[in-house]
């Protein structure tokens, strides 16, 4: 299941970019996601919950499809 270590890059992004500083909880994290890229949005979706970081316990992910291989995030709402 690759898509826990795709959540764990996304997470060390955000907090790399100072994005999740003052962030209690993140509502949503909207996606492009390629067809090609091999990822199940139900099993990110699950690893995001699962991480054990309080912020993402009940995000949602909305996610959009395109014809390449590659995972960008496009939006984030958090309180």
């Amino acid at each position: 299941m690759h898509e826990l270590s795709i959540a764990l890059e996304v997470i060390e992004m955000l907090e790399k970019n100072n994005y999740l500083e003052d962030i209690r909880i993140v509502n949503a994290i909207n996606l492009t996601i390629g067809n090609y890229s091999g990822i199940d949005k139900n099993y990110l979706e699950f690893a995001f919950q699962n991480l054990g970081d309080d912020r993402f316990s009940e995000v949602i992910l909305n996610c959009d499809y395109n014809e390449t291989d590659d995972i960008k995030v496009t939006e984030i709402i958090a309180d």
